[in-house]
């Protein structure tokens, strides 16, 4: 009898101790799974805003530059003030963190050896019809520092109606310190200012 109490005793402990076990690894099994449920999609959210630039032609006038440095935010600005020029075979488009014209400020210019229809190469030196460079002046300490100069990108016109032009652009450029920046941006319905005789 009294051997007989002692094996129950021991086969509820045992039991006891399985049920134990189990619980710890279905708990574990969960907390692995609750982590990869809640951390992939954040990754994926951050990986998804930084490679979207957002653009939504209402007819407003409107351009973004963003500008990374070694793979960091280094600039990012927008505004409605894109000023566009065209003079004989070339124009030029100028985009200033600033809306006052006259101010030390960081300004992105494109410019364009004739006007291009569609997308055409960012080139160090736009000599060639058909092609486009690009000058980042940022400001160091109140006064303009280095320009950064794109060698390669692209310029893609998608509209140009009535001497009003919009357009995307990237460009990357690797400075004299082995720096390495990348562009991307938008401008929208931004209007010609044609050369004035």
């Amino acid at each position: 009898m009294r051997k007989l109490f002692f094996i129950c005793i021991s086969l509820f402990i045992l039991s006891c101790k399985n049920d134990q076990k189990e619980n710890e690894v279905e708990k574990s099994e969960m907390i692995k799974d609750t982590n990869a449920v809640v951390s992939k999609p954040k990754s994926e959210q951050i990986a998804v805003k930084e490679e979207q630039l957002p653009i939504v032609d209402t007819g407003q006038t409107w351009f973004r530059v963003r500008i990374t440095k070694n793979d960091s935010a280094y600039m990012d600005y927008e505004g409605s003030w894109p000023v566009f020029l065209l003079s004989g075979n070339s124009a030029t488009l100028q985009l200033s963190k600033s809306k006052k014209i006259m101010s030390v400020t960081d300004i992105l210019t494109i410019y364009m050896n004739g006007m291009p229809s569609g997308k055409v190469p960012i080139v160090l030196s736009n000599r060639e019809k058909g092609t486009a460079s690009m000058i980042m002046s940022p400001v160091t300490d109140g006064a303009y520092g280095l320009p950064i100069s794109p060698t390669e990108g692209f310029l893609n016109i998608t509209k140009n109606v009535d001497s009003v032009v919009s357009g995307v652009f990237e460009g990357k450029a690797v400075d004299g310190n082995k720096d390495t920046y990348l562009f991307k941006g938008y401008f929208l319905n931004a209007r010609i200012n044609p050369e004035k005789i």
